[in-house]
């Protein structure tokens, strides 16, 4: 699912990229890629600690999806800080970036799985739903 993501990161950073450079400079440019590079490090770093977790030990998947998604947070932080200080970059840029490439991948993934189920996955979901109710 994340390769998925991060392909779909790499086909469209050079159109962010490029049109944010068109419209402001090689810096909006360099603010683009770097708030891209940051999206895609941050998916994959909590794919990583997410998947192995739900591999092998299935029953701490929630505890560490939030300790994930703390981490993830404190270390963007971190990062935004450091790049805040080198002034190379125009950070409300790179901020923009950053959470727009973060919900577009996030939604199109989830769009994706969903049209994707089998048609008698969703119809048993859907009888277990009313089954509930």
């Amino acid at each position: 699912m994340v390769r998925r993501m991060a392909i779909r990161g790499a086909y469209l950073a050079p159109v962010v990229v490029g049109v944010l450079g068109a419209w402001g400079g090689w810096s909006w440019a360099l603010s683009a890629a770097v708030g891209l590079a940051m999206t895609i490090g941050n998916l994959w770093l909590s794919a990583r600690l997410i998947g192995g977790v739900a591999e092998n030990s299935p029953h701490l998947l929630m505890p560490v999806a939030l300790a994930t998604f703390t981490l993830g947070l404190l270390l963007l932080t971190g990062a935004a800080i450091g790049l805040k200080a080198i002034d190379a970059i125009y950070f409300p840029v790179t901020g923009f970036v950053l959470i727009g490439s973060h919900l577009l991948l996030v939604l199109v993934e989830a769009a994706g799985a969903y049209d994707k189920a089998a048609p008698s996955e969703l119809t048993r979901v859907k009888g277990n739903v009313r089954g509930r109710a």
